[in-house]
């Protein structure tokens, strides 16, 4: 492997990575606003495509980040 394509991908590596980080942090927006709504945990859950406890943990930190809610 050449250098050169050894940097192309060490960028894309981290071009994936990044973006699974915006990902995740987009989840997390949505799943908060989703729980201010009232929408149940499961129903969240099942859309967002992760556990009931995922969902309880996320919801959980976000009261803690902000406890005027």
């Amino acid at each position: 492997m050449s250098d050169e394509m050894l940097a192309r991908r060490l960028r894309e590596a981290a071009a994936k990575v990044k973006a699974g980080e915006q990902a995740r942090a987009e989840r997390a927006k949505l799943i908060d606003e989703a729980g201010r709504r009232d929408w149940t945990r499961e129903a969240i859950a099942e859309l967002a495509g992760i556990t009931h406890q995922a969902v309880t943990k996320r919801l959980a930190k976000s009261r803690q980040q902000d406890p005027t809610e």
